[in-house]
């Protein structure tokens, strides 16, 4: 199968989020309400060396929340947090999201790997006028290879899994120690994701766990398992993907439009069937000047 030239890592992310709708924490320890809404983590940065943030959620409450993995702990953490905090909170009010008068509930959630210890950290951080408070899980207290054995037992016997087994499923390897334990178990949950028949279920699990597993994940376990992923899902994406270009029709230009769906890997014929307007012989031309850049 050739590479899939159009971010695999961003597509992928955005499967997973929108599959975590109506799911909860519990299974990692976090008693909080269930996720109403993924929201986009894309936010602009205030420092040019800002990481973006992993992931961030509306919840039934009403309230955010900004969730974080970790396999080491840092007390420089907490400014990294506490900038995550002021940017949504920031980015929400200009956007007239939630009024600048009103009550923000925000949540910092970190999930910490099997490698850390609860009593290693302190989730309290008092600057005297600012204090941040951090709801913790520490993935050591998952009986990894019981857990493992456990849906490893009911996906070979065909049998669905749980919500709950769906979300430990898919932070399993980083309930083992070590970088080496974590990259195995990454491998064998592949292989054993690969068996179950629902489709959907199925680029759940992996989507989540390339999502989880970002930081430990070799790079080729990854393209690996986009791929897998690539094969049962790009026509539905393709299919998504024009209806997002259809929409845009009215706010960008036509030769915009056909640059930029040339740069993603769309065949030329079907560029000029979704952009109507447009000689082959015009985008044949675009595809030209992209290659001369």
């Amino acid at each position: 199968m050739t590479d899939i030239a159009y971010q695999n890592k961003d597509i992928t992310a955005k499967y997973f989020g929108e599959n975590l709708k109506e799911k909860s924490f519990s299974a990692y320890g976090l008693e909080i309400p269930k996720i109403r809404k993924v929201l986009p983590t894309n936010l602009p940065a205030v420092e040019a060396n800002e990481l973006r943030i992993d992931n961030l959620f509306l919840l039934e409450d009403g309230s955010l929340a900004i969730v974080d993995y970790e396999s080491d702990y840092n007390e420089s953490n907490k400014v990294k947090y506490l900038n995550y905090l002021t940017r949504t909170i920031k980015h929400y009010i200009q956007e007239g999201l939630i009024p600048a008068t009103s009550e923000i509930r925000l949540r910092m959630i970190v999930i910490y790997t099997a490698d850390i210890l609860p009593g290693q950290t302190r989730p309290d951080f008092d600057a005297g006028c600012l204090k941040l408070h951090i709801e913790e899980a520490f993935l050591v207290s998952v009986p990894s290879e019981d857990l493992e054995h456990h849906l490893q037992d009911k996906i070979i016997k065909g049998l669905p899994l749980t919500e709950e087994e769906q979300m430990q499923f898919i932070i399993l390897p980083l309930t083992y120690k070590g970088k080496d334990a974590k990259r195995d178990s990454i491998r064998r949950c592949f292989q054993l994701a690969k068996r179950i028949e629902n489709e959907t279920i199925q680029t759940f699990l992996l989507s989540g766990m390339l999502v989880f597993s970002d930081k430990i994940i070799s790079s080729e376990e990854s393209r690996d398992i986009k791929r897998w992923i690539m094969m049962t899902k790009v026509g539905q994406l393709f299919e998504e993907e024009k209806l997002a270009y259809a929409k845009e029709e009215s706010e960008r230009t036509k030769k915009e439009m056909a640059l930029k769906m040339l740069q993603k890997g769309y065949p030329v014929r079907e560029i000029a069937d979704i952009i109507q307007g447009l000689s082959l012989d015009e985008i044949l031309e675009l595809g030209k000047n992209i290659k001369q850049q």
